[in-house]
């Protein structure tokens, strides 16, 4: 079956057997490739209509033969050049294609699916996509859809990269179009967006096994094949690719060859049509016509040559559409749609890889859900069909197409969109958020320049410097020999990388000389082309993780994560804690401050990530990252708070709440993030975690401490728990001493031990003896199968493998195979359970002898409802109409109703019906009814009667005095009542009912007998108000209010037994009085007399009504944890219950399950969810877990309570706990920020909400302390600026510093009133427009004015010398800038100024504040001048730039390249200072010899004005050009500069390449200028 075609249909059937196929997807390889690792194409291009009806009607018929309701899946091989096929597999549920044929066709097969599983036919089912057609249709597509598998293989050493039946890709991209030329190069550039499409690999070599035997760079080898000259017919054999598939892709090899015989200016428009409907790039076209991806653009928006959006509409546009699902194409002639949101774009994560997968989906979904809930409209923008994001109803607008600078540019500039949203989608929005912002398009959030700040490690380690913020030691290096003496004076180990990855892949620790020869033989060739970053690795170091959002430079929210991993292996595949556990208070305070610093240095608005490493209490920056981040999602679920929600509001300059409540800082729970690996798939590769990340996914589990999360987070990725045999190999002696406690506490759980020879020798002599397996080379058949580490394994006689490596790859050949990676490779293929970090086997032992069964528990799940978790809550007047009557099941009945309540206690009131609990006999009955019969806990009480005045029953914990009983007598007067003040133990409480003149006489008792008192059930204002009154006097009295007397009236009611409208407004008004709430017997006595009296009458509507006045802000929730638990517990001295609580979902609807109550038909909030009764749960959702033999009677264990408890003030308010695991508290919990992992130990001012302010609008008060800090040492102070070479390195440097202050506050403010009153005087005697305006506009900016002059209409003209010209405006400013054509004018003015004179210019002479802006661009745009080749280029005699240019240059390690006709080279005085100062140079007259090898190039005008000779200046005015097809052999990242006025040495079509720095140049000059006004008159303010 080699070679045959393999095809899917996706096909579904309801209830009423209607039975339609949605999708047939074709394989662009053909079979014997897993279908997850091919080219899918659909519909199917190559079927032909006889083929394709078969396979149909095959698929209808084996469905209705399986009876399959719902969604179903068939897979057919098909022999080409036949009729015959077969069934691969049938899947009766959703498949990987499922997604696809999903998002290709726009019919949502789960959602339909899910219908068809509740038995509705597909006739009853809604298109979605057309709102008028059903779902029982067979979708028509107008377009071609290609799915493409992204592969990250190169990641893993001694992996094989052959593609076969098992999969191997970690995500796919899909795309849309109108061609399959068009779609399939899409797709390519999804991939990966350093692909321009379908176009030749230059580092990939033509071989016909490549052809034959398919990899992962199987597409890029035909395209070279192709290139090379195979036919289609060469490459079938090969292949045995489909021909239509191979000819459509020669299409585009032909075009391109067509295409390269042509220039930009030359180029047709309709060969440039035909291009852009072969789906070519602006960057593929550019590199075929050696110009520029924006030339081209302009080239052909300029040709009426633009892409036009079409919908998917399911029908092929038979029927009218209201789809927002959209697609680009150049295929077509008109729009679909038309363009009035102007909404704000999203772009999402695209292709799923390794290092960037669902976690920034989750983001970007988040982030769109955050805008639509504002009423924003929103465009979302991605291509992969895995995610939410294109789901086409999650946003207003769906664009399936690429993110990259063309196709973000067409979308934005069809949809006139309102700002671009790029920090939520990982790198790949990130990478062309810099592009974007050069061609105006509005980023929101961050600016685009702070986010290459911080990307660029020299620009980000030079702001880490200033703001003194620690970062390891590096350097970028260019020599072996130069990489060899930076590791000898910083020390080994360290982490060395290629220049061009910021971090992550390519990386590795070295720890030794020959580690590093190694390596850099093995993985890099280092050279000044191919630099290498080495960077002190430090040991043993902790790596932390910190999640933020800031507004305006100002930090609103932070989140500190540990990695259970010592720094050194990546954030990715770390084990990730919060809230932290380890971290020591003043490790997270001193990340705290470096994370406000840095957000405040880079001006975030939004989210940010900062990685920290951390030893012996300092830290280090080793990454930051200026949007969402990996660990986000995790952190806002396991905080509950939306931190990408809050970064949102914050960049669409919405209202944000700074530090919002979560539930952790409560010590409730911690969270887990562990990742999972597919080392399974990757035959070959090797199982170890370093610093290049290797998992494909993660897992996050919760847990009451970080044992149990761990625990459970490693069962959740499918690793199996150890139940005997345990395997040890430990390389390093120091981890073997690690490890020793924990393989001692292995042998004590009961374990059996194997270990290899060193290992197992160490721990044998060390106490902890193994048993040893040898392992060898290769299989030994006379070996002792009992002594066979290969044969355990093999034979799955292990358990679990601890094999923790040495770390000494690169002291080995790259051929070498070592017994610990065939070991390690052995355990991945049998399943064996892996561990290779000393950490994650410390903490996985000490989390394996905790472990218990898992049991669901809150902790383990969040839900969309408000939760709050309570405390056990008391209900202390319990009444139980039956205790005292023989049988009765009212104790069984109302403590069930309790625990569904949120009841874990209750006080059992002592008076019942026909009697209460007042003698041994009614006791006993008592007891009995509440044996086996109590499903929460409680305390009895004792009814007072005259017989048993001197009588207590010892098993009762307080006294009731009854003065209104249900039944039974009530006390006749206070004398009776005398008695059991005087006989009733001090230390024991008395609860009474009295009212009126009773409650009146009882207080004087209270008062008399010097003993506490409880009035329960007060209801009316005059006694709540004696009962204040003798509360301010000093009694020792305490009081209760029967919730129902809160919430119902007299006059509602008609019931005497309730309070008046006014009596309960006074309640409310004056709710401090009363220290407890109850239920009390008051809803009993209602529900009497309505004829209707139920035991648990009013329990399950108490906490209801709470909750409902809580959420319309009538009480708070601290409210009802004082008065139903803290204070509660205190009057009845009442133990703790042990991990008892209650979980309250405070905006869910509340069901009474009882029609008769007086609540029946209000609306209220607040549902129990989850009671948990002694760490079990009791009640969930509706279901009772108890048998009525858990509830105890803690009447005995409150007596033992001693009696001498100190008197201390109740609560009235204290603060809610949302912790699952907080128990009862004797004294309530105050949180404090140093148990909090947001806060750390440090106080952050945090205002209840930051108003984002909009640049321009707020007035500058406060200088910021950066600014004055340089202007208050300022190197510059009231100095004349006339030589580049006045000034060493460090005065540049603080020039520079202070430029890029000048720039956050312009970005910011506008403006900086720092020079207010200060006058500049401007003199020009030659004709300028760059430099006088820079300086005006510079001096404008900082709050000063400007006195313009020149030399055509001021007294020069008259004869004035220059001499009086300065005096006369120094009479005038406070500072000169002059321009004069004469070499040394500037400093003859400077012998005759009072003022500071800068010099704008001197003739052929210098022109050093030009020279300072070149450097500060240089910095900018490359982040450093060290180590670069800059060309200068034109004319060099004359140019008074590159005069001072090359002095600066001089102070740092740079090479130079002088490119001049031989008549206007570089003055010699010029290059002998270059040769003092040890600068190498070389001076050439073609450009073509150094272009290649430039990191800058700056060119020059040639300068009509300095000849004497016009026939010399025609002759040399154009000897250079620089132009697209110059720049097509330049570095990628090269950078060109002209000071301007340019003529004709730089054509425009450059203008619009990114290199192109010169008007940037300016820019950069307003901040460089700003900064050096400011410095010279520094200490004149």
């Amino acid at each position: 079956m080699k070679g045959w075609k393999e095809i899917e249909y996706e096909v579904v059937r309801d209830c009423r057997d209607n039975c339609i196929t949605v999708c047939n997807m074709e394989n662009f390889d053909p079979l014997g490739i897993h279908t997850g690792d091919s080219i899918v194409v659909a519909p199917s291009q190559t079927l032909s209509d006889e083929d394709y009806n078969m396979l149909r009607t095959t698929a209808v018929n084996v469905i209705r033969h399986l009876g399959v309701v719902g969604e179903c899946n068939i897979q057919y091989a098909l022999n080409p050049f036949s009729k015959e096929y077969c069934i691969i597999e049938v899947n009766a549920r959703l498949s990987r294609s499922s997604a696809l044929a999903s998002k290709a066709t726009g019919y949502p097969l789960a959602f339909v699916a899910a219908k068809l599983g509740l038995n509705i036919p597909l006739n009853e089912i809604s298109n979605s996509v057309t709102k008028v057609t059903c779902a029982c249709f067979e979708p028509s597509l107008d377009y071609v859809v290609v799915k493409m598998p992204r592969w990250d293989l190169a990641k893993f050493d001694r992996v094989s990269k052959a593609l076969s039946s098992s999969m191997k890709s970690v995500g796919e991209v899909m795309s849309i179009g109108r061609t399959f030329e068009e779609t399939i190069q899409k797709a390519i550039r999804a991939i990966d967006p350093s692909l321009v499409g379908f176009a030749p690999k230059e580092s990939y070599p033509v071989i016909d096994d490549e052809l034959m035997n398919p990899n992962d760079q199987r597409v890029f080898a035909i395209a070279n094949a192709m290139n090379q000259g195979y036919s289609v017919d060469r490459i079938w054999e090969l292949t045995k690719i489909d021909k239509w598939f191979l000819n459509k892709l020669q299409n585009i090899i032909h075009l391109d060859k067509t295409l390269a015989k042509f220039s930009a200016n030359s180029v047709p428009t309709s060969l440039l049509r035909s291009a852009k409907q072969l789906g070519f790039s602006d960057r593929q076209i550019a590199t075929a016509i050696s110009s520029n991806e924006l030339s081209v653009r302009r080239l052909r928006t300029d040709a009426g040559i633009v892409p036009f959006v079409k919908q998917i509409d399911t029908v092929a546009a038979e029927f009218p559409a209201f789809t927002n699902y959209l697609y680009m194409t150049y295929n077509a002639v008109e729009h679909d749609v038309t363009f009035e949101d102007k909404g704000v774009m999203v772009l999402g994560s695209g292709v799923y890889r390794i290092g960037s997968s669902v976690e920034f989906d989750w983001c970007a979904v988040r982030a769109i859900r955050t805008l639509r809930a504002r009423g924003v409209k929103t465009v979302m923008v991605n291509y992969n069909p895995e995610t939410v994001s294109t789901d086409y109803d999650e946003a207003d607008r769906l664009y399936f197409e690429n993110i990259n600078l063309e196709r973000i540019l067409d979308i934005y500039e069809a949809e006139s969109s309102t700002g671009v949203v790029i920090s939520m989608g990982g790198q790949t929005p990130n990478n062309i958020a810099l592009p974007l912002h050069r061609q105006n398009v509005k980023i929101l959030g961050t600016s685009p320049e702070m986010i290459d700040t911080a990307e660029n490690r020299y620009k980000f380690s030079r702001m880490l410097d200033q703001i003194n913020v620690d970062q390891p030691l590096w350097k970028e290096l260019t020599s072996f020999d130069e990489a060899g003496e930076f590791c000898e004076k910083v020390g080994y180990p360290v982490l060395v990388r290629p220049s061009y990855v910021l971090s992550g892949a390519a990386m590795n620790v070295v720890y030794s000389a020959d580690d590093l020869a190694n390596y850099l033989g093995q993985a890099t060739a280092v050279s000044r082309d191919h630099p290498v970053v080495i960077s002190k690795y430090i040991e043993d170091a902790k790596e932390i993780e910190m999640d933020a959002i800031a507004v305006n430079g100002k930090m609103v929210m932070h989140v500190v994560s540990e990695h259970v991993e010592n720094a050194g292996v990546h954030s990715g595949d770390a084990t990730l804690i919060l809230p932290p556990q380890d971290l020591d208070p003043e490790t997270i305070r001193k990340i705290e401050v470096a994370t406000a610093k840095i957000g405040q240095a880079l001006d975030v608005t939004g989210c940010y990530n900062i990685q920290f490493i951390a030893k012996d209490n300092e830290i280090k920056v080793i990454e930051c990252n200026l949007r969402a981040s990996r660990s986000m999602p995790f952190v806002s679920k396991v905080m509950e708070v939306d931190l990408i929600e809050m970064a949102t509001n914050a960049m669409l300059g919405f209202p944000v709440e700074a530090y919002p409540e979560s539930p952790i800082p409560k010590t409730g729970y911690v969270g887990i993030k562990v990742p999972q690996f597919s080392f399974s798939r990757l035959s070959g590769a090797d199982p170890i975690l370093g610093v290049e990340m290797a998992s494909t996914g993660e897992v996050a589990c919760f847990g009451k401490d970080k044992y149990e999360a761990y625990i459970k987070a490693l069962v959740s990725t499918g690793f199996t728990l150890p139940k005997k045999n345990i395997l040890l190999s430990i390389g390093s002696f120091k981890e073997k001493q690690e490890m020793l406690p924990a393989v001692k506490r292995l042998r004590s759980l009961g374990y059996s031990l194997f270990a290899t020879a060193g290992t197992a020798d160490f721990m044998s002599e060390h106490g902890a003896p193994v048993k040893y397996l040898e392992t060898l080379e290769d299989d030994n058949d006379g070996q002792k199968s009992e002594y066979s580490l290969n044969q355990h394994l093999a034979n799955n006689l292990i358990d679990l493998y601890i094999n923790l490596p040495s770390k000494n790859r690169y002291r080995r050949p790259a051929s070498y195979v070592s017994k610990g990676y065939r070991t390690r490779r052995m355990a991945v293929d049998f399943s064996i359970p892996l561990i290779t970090n000393v950490k994650c086997a410390k903490l996985f032992v000490e989390a394996l002898a905790r472990h218990k069964d898992f049991e669901i528990e809150s902790v383990d799940y969040k839900d969309s409802n408000r939760t709050v978790t309570l405390p056990g809550l008391v209900n202390i007047q319990a009444l139980i109409p039956g205790i005292s009557s023989t049988a009765s099941k009212d104790f069984d009945t109302v403590t069930k109703t309790c625990i569904s309540s949120g009841f874990t206690l209750i006080g059992a009131m002592a008076t019942g019906i026909p009697k209460g609990i007042e003698d041994k006999a009614s006791l006993a009955i008592a007891i009995t009814n509440s044996r086996d019969h109590a499903h929460c806990d409680y305390f009895l009480s004792q009814n007072a009667t005259v017989a048993n005045a001197h009588h207590r029953l010892k098993e009762t914990t307080a006294l009731f005095i009854p003065f209104a009983p249900i039944a039974g007598r009530a006390v006749a007067n206070v004398a009776e009542a005398a008695m059991h003040f005087h006989s009733w133990p001090l230390g024991s409480p008395i609860v009474t009912d009295a009212k009126g003149t009773d409650l009146a006489s009882i207080l004087l008792l209270a008062s008399l007998h010097n003993r506490s008192v409880h009035i329960t059930g007060v209801s009316s204002a005059d006694d709540m108000n004696l009962i204040s009154l003798s509360k301010e006097k000093g009694l020792q009295v305490t009081c209760d209010i029967e919730v129902f007397s809160l919430f119902l009236t007299r006059e509602e009611a008609g019931s005497k037994l309730l309070p008046t409208k006014a009596e309960q407004d006074a309640f409310w008004n004056n709710l401090h009085v009363f220290d407890c709430f109850t239920v009390g017997a008051l809803p009993y006595r209602l529900a009497a007399e309505k004829g209707h009296a139920v035991a648990q009458a009013g329990i399950e509507e108490t906490l209801p009504l709470l909750v409902d006045a809580v959420n319309k802000g009538r009480l708070g929730m601290n409210d009802i944890i004082a008065k139903l638990y803290t204070n509660p517990r205190k009057i009845f001295l009442l133990p703790e219950q042990k991990d008892s609580y209650v979980e309250i979902e405070t905006d869910r609807g509340c069901i009474l399950t009882h029609a008769t109550g007086p609540f029946v038909n209000r609306a209220l909030a607040g549902t129990v969810h989850r009671f948990v009764l002694n760490g079990k749960t009791a009640y969930l959702d509706g279901a009772w877990y108890t048998n009525g033999t858990e509830g105890k009677d803690v009447s005995s264990v409150s007596q033992a309570i001693t009696k001498a408890i100190e008197k201390v003030p109740l609560i009235t308010s204290v603060p809610v706990h949302h912790s699952p695991r907080l128990g009862p508290m004797a004294e309530p919990i105050t949180p404090s920020r140093s148990n909090d992992a947001r806060h750390g130990s440090v106080q952050i001012e945090t205002p209840l909400t930051v108003p984002v302010q909009i640049a321009g609008t707020t007035t500058v008060k406060e200088m910021p302390s950066a600014v004055m800090r340089i202007l208050h040492n300022s190197p510059f102070s009231h100095r004349h600026i006339l030589s580049s070479k006045q000034f060493d390195r460090n005065e540049l440097h603080a020039l520079f510093s202070l430029a890029h202050e000048m720039r956050t506050q312009v970005e910011r403010n506008g403006s900086i009133d720092l020079l207010h009153g200060k006058v500049m005087c401007s003199m020009f005697y030659e004709p300028s427009t760059r430099t006088s305006c820079s300086f005006a506009a510079a001096m404008a900016r900082l709050g000063g004015s400007v006195v313009s002059v020149d030399g055509g209409s001021s007294s020069v003209v008259k004869g004035e010398t220059l001499a009086d010209t300065i005096r006369t405006l120094g009479c005038y400013g406070d500072l000169i800038v002059l321009r004069h054509p004469d070499p040394g004018s500037a400093a003859t003015a400077a012998k005759f100024s009072k003022v500071p004179v800068i010099n704008a210019g001197d003739g052929v002479g210098e022109h050093p504040t030009q020279a300072f802006l070149d450097v500060y661009t240089i910095r900018e745009e490359l982040g450093t001048v060290n180590g670069l080749t800059i060309t200068l280029l034109g004319d060099l005699k004359n140019g008074r730039t590159v005069h001072s240019l090359v002095k600066l240059l001089a102070y740092y390690h740079v090479t130079l390249n002088f490119v001049s006709p031989s008549s206007l080279q570089m003055p010699e005085a010029v290059k002998q200072e270059l040769r003092q100062a040890r600068v190498l140079f070389a001076e050439y007259s073609d450009l073509n010899e150094v272009i290649g090898e430039s990191d800058v190039l700056y060119v020059t005008r040639v300068q009509k004005e300095r000849f004497t000779d016009l026939g010399e200046y025609e002759r040399v005015k154009s000897a250079y050009v620089i132009n697209n097809k110059m720049m097509s052999k330049a570095k990628t990242q090269m950078v060109v500069m002209h000071p301007l006025p340019r003529v004709s040495e730089i054509e425009p079509e450059v203008d619009f390449d990114q290199r192109a720095a010169y008007f940037r140049q300016m820019r950069y000059g307003l901040y460089v200028r700003m900064a050096l006004l400011a410095l010279v008159l520094g200490k004149s303010f």
